[in-house]
């Protein structure tokens, strides 16, 4: 399974986020805490700075090398401050079938679009019932996808239940959208009888609202006459966890997000796994819950809200 990590609020540098901390997101590319894989496939962020050219438009970053090893993602992070970002790490099968490249990279933005999606997961039996998702799919969208993952087929499905997915949406609209995102592939695993556990845990930000989403199908449920998946299998719901606070960094020799006296939550970090050391200040959302995240004067309202799909 992948690692993703999703920030919102005060400026920060990338390095503090994607480098620094005990558990970074780059040292969990072949030392993460809470799953037994290596992540080799790749590595994929998007950024925004308000004070850039065009600031709704992200900084954009993804390359096929492993991420501990590439320098020119070493001084970026060392230069950038942002202000919402997400970045992901991609972690897929030893397996001959396994497409490497580019185009599979998360996080996926569309042309116009105004959301991006990453995804920590899997769709059991993709191949099987892919097609059949044209049919909840836009033309238009369809025409962009360019990859073979079922990330991107779920960013496509995603967007087609926006009724404009080139303008600003609130992260209610956001949620709406995902219900009946998750609704359709519902509709779509019954037609083909397909009830194998599929984890979709999602990270979707437009840089003002961010949402994250752990959810899972059939959670638990496994074809037992396939031994070989059957030990493969991540046999936990895949984990996401949040901290929030008014200063994220190196505090007191420990990296985290404190609240100093008197001030706003103006942050909060969201990711597969805690990022630090001290996971005093972090918390775990629940199973089939969405997190949503809004900056509005410069504070981040928070709400949490039941998936229901």
């Amino acid at each position: 399974m992948c690692r993703v990590l999703m920030y919102q609020g005060a400026e920060v540098r990338l390095d503090d986020l994607l480098y620094q901390p005990d558990n970074s997101l780059i040292k969990q590319v072949y030392d993460a805490q809470l799953l037994k894989m290596l992540n080799l496939a790749g590595f994929g962020m998007l950024a925004w700075d308000g004070a850039s050219h065009e600031p709704e438009m992200p900084f954009s970053y993804r390359s096929t090398s492993i991420p501990v090893f590439d320098r020119n993602l070493r001084d970026l992070a060392q230069k950038l401050r942002v202000s919402a970002a997400i970045a992901h790490v991609r972690g897929v099968p030893f397996h001959d079938r396994v497409t490497l490249g580019e185009q599979n990279l998360h996080p996926f933005l569309y042309k116009g679009a105004r959301i991006a999606l990453a995804h920590n997961g899997h769709l059991a039996d993709f191949e099987r019932m892919r097609f059949a998702l044209l049919d909840h799919i836009k033309p238009a969208i369809a025409q962009q996808i360019r990859g073979n993952t079922d990330t991107e087929w779920l960013y496509a499905l995603l967007l087609s239940q926006l009724d404009d997915p080139t303008s600003a949406r609130c992260g209610e609209e956001i949620v709406d959208a995902v219900e009946k995102m998750l609704a359709s592939i519902r509709h779509v695993r019954e037609r083909y009888r397909i009830d194998t556990s599929s984890a979709a845990n999602l990270f979707i930000s437009d840089g003002t609202s961010a949402v994250a989403v752990r959810f899972a199908f059939d959670y638990g449920c496994y074809d037992m006459d396939k031994p070989d998946e059957l030990r493969q299998a991540d046999h936990e719901f895949l984990s996401l966890w949040y901290t929030t606070g008014s200063s994220y960094g190196l505090h007191d020799g420990e990296w985290k997000m404190i609240s100093a006296p008197a001030a706003t939550d103006g942050s909060i970090l969201i990711s597969s796994e805690p990022l630090t050391r001290d996971t005093s200040t972090w918390c775990e959302v629940p199973e089939y819950t969405a997190i949503i995240a809004t900056g509005e004067g410069g504070r981040q309202q928070i709400r949490f809200r039941q998936i229901e799909a």
